[in-house]
């Protein structure tokens, strides 16, 4: 009745750890599953019994009529087998006869009596694997006598101990150059083992210390004496010669790779470092060699103008490896700006950036309101000739107004401007095959309006411009040329007090446009001026 108790609980186990395994080993502990139930059966027939029992430090097995082939599950790869016969036995009759399934080398030692003996691997049991050892029948007794049956002991060992190595400080595949060396156990290890056992190269020096269980782990920690390398693999692997509480070795594992970070550097300002002629708005960035730690490369940023920093909000783009920074006001004209970053910044794994690095730049110079001798012809020239200087003229009067200034009664700019929008600038292409054209058909026919012979669009579509945003505004005075277009300015400018949404002033404040086509022409007194504004797509 023992046996049959026994066997079905011991069956559901293998068959639940056969189902874990892979083809082979499920056949492997099918076949063993198999033979324990045959050992089973042969137990119903004989005097000798079958239990299955706890894990303990040794297997005993006492010889007939007392003998029973004793069932082991979880026991360490390292425990020895111990069997206790009930006659002095023959040592080197019954060294002939123990056999280990699978094969495994032994050593035996027998105690003063020659009646127990004791069966451990010369290495370690197989882990994870159901193991027989069996004293065939025949074996001598000191007194001749042979044992009639065979004696078994059974076991299935449990699984050998891993281990998980990790850095402490680590972004991504990155490892700081003040990371230690994490080291966990599934179960506990002998710490002698362990000092010895621990192998790394590129050595370096450190100490180790156990840090307590967590989690049902053993975690150990390795502290390098020194701060690790930089841009540096360190391989970290433990030796078969560590091993668990138990005395078994560990799971055979690969080394681990670990690679520091990178020293970090600037690779680039934009700005960059010198240029002049810049946009009193532009956006400043800095581009960096790694991904850096935002907070401390946010606090060694700085932009200034002389002693006096540029107020502005700061972002990150392409995975924090460019710091840009936004201005909050634009800068003033002809200003140099000085971009900094300081020693204190450091990358994402805390490696200190190699040096601080500065550059500097220049905005636009501000644009001068030419005073442009006045001409006494009284033709129609255009282009470089006569009206030419007056477009000129009329190109100073807009960009005064665009970028904040305002333009007075007598065709100066005053106010510092500050407005954050970049000066237009003449499209000669456009002027010369759209904006004069029309304003010779104006002059001459003494026309004012938008539509003679199509829209504005039309004509930019004539002269091969079709992909655009555009708009126009038109002066249509007498007079002298550069009084005649100093009060159309004049005019369009005014709107923005008593009619800001007039069109004149909204087109020529419109930061969608980024150069004009302008064309002046006078007829018979008659003084036309077109300002087609454009920006192609």
């Amino acid at each position: 009745m023992i046996v049959a108790r026994a066997l079905p609980a011991l069956f559901l186990v293998y068959v639940s750890v056969l189902m874990r395994r892979s083809i082979a080993a499920r056949v492997g502990l099918a076949l063993g599953v198999g033979g324990l139930i045959g050992i089973g059966i042969l137990g119903l027939v004989r005097p000798t019994g079958i239990v299955a029992r706890p894990p303990s430090e040794s297997i005993a097995v006492a010889i007939a009529p007392e003998a029973e082939t004793v069932i082991e599950v979880g026991r360490s790869p390292a425990a020895p087998v111990t069997i206790t016969f009930g006659d002095k036995m023959d040592v080197a009759s019954v060294r002939e006869m123990v056999v280990a399934t699978p094969e495994t080398p032994l050593v035996l030692t027998w105690d003063a009596t020659a009646t127990r003996l004791t069966i451990t691997p010369a290495t370690s049991w197989a882990p994870s694997t159901f193991h027989t050892i069996t004293v065939h029948a025949g074996a001598l007794a000191a007194s001749g006598r042979p044992t009639a049956s065979d004696i078994r002991a059974v076991f299935l060992t449990r699984a050998a101990t891993t281990a998980g190595i990790e850095p402490t400080r680590s972004v991504g595949s990155a490892v700081g150059l003040d990371a230690a060396i994490a080291i966990s156990f599934d179960r506990a290890i002998d710490p002698a083992t362990l000092g010895e056992g621990l192998f790394i190269n590129p050595p370096l020096a450190g100490s180790l210390e156990r840090q307590g269980r967590r989690g049902g782990a053993e975690n150990w920690i390795f502290t390098p004496d020194a701060a690790l390398a930089p841009d540096t693999t360190y391989r970290i692997a433990l030796a078969r010669s560590v091993l668990d509480i138990d005395g078994a070795p560990l799971a055979v594992s690969a080394p681990v790779e670990l690679t520091t970070g990178s020293t970090p550097s600037v690779v680039r300002f934009r700005p960059r470092d010198g240029t002049t002629n810049i946009d009193r708005s532009a956006t400043l960035s800095v581009r960096f060699t790694t991904p850096m730690d935002r907070a401390s490369t946010e606090a060694g940023w700085s932009a200034s103008v002389g002693d006096t920093a540029i107020k502005g909000t700061l972002s990150w783009a392409e995975e924090d490896t460019v710091l840009v920074f936004k201005m909050n006001e634009a800068l003033g004209y002809g200003t140099k700006v000085t971009m900094s970053v300081g020693a204190g910044a450091t990358s994402v794994v805390g490696i200190p950036i190699a040096a601080a690095a500065t550059a500097t730049f220049t905005t636009v110079p501000k644009p001068a309101v030419r005073v442009i001798p006045r001409s006494s012809s009284g033709g129609g020239a255009v282009g470089n000739a006569t009206w030419g200087a007056v477009e000129t003229y009329y190109l100073n009067l807009m960009n005064c107004t665009r970028t904040g200034g305002t333009v007075t009664s007598s065709g100066s700019c005053s106010s510092p401007g500050g407005r954050s929008v970049a000066a237009l600038w003449i499209d000669e292409g456009i002027s010369a095959n759209v904006s004069r054209p029309y304003a010779r058909k104006l002059a001459t026919n003494n026309l004012c309006t938008h539509f003679s012979g199509g829209n504005p669009g039309d004509r930019l579509r004539a002269a091969g411009y079709t992909s655009y945003v555009w708009a126009e505004n038109l002066g249509c005075r007498s007079g002298d040329p550069y009084a005649a277009v100093l009060a159309s300015h004049l005019f369009f400018q005014s709107e923005r007090s008593w009619s800001p949404l007039g069109g004149h002033y909204v087109n020529l404040m419109n930061a969608n446009y980024d150069r004009v086509g302008l064309g002046v022409w006078v007829s018979s007194g008659r003084v036309r001026l077109v300002i087609d504004f454009y920006r192609p797509l």
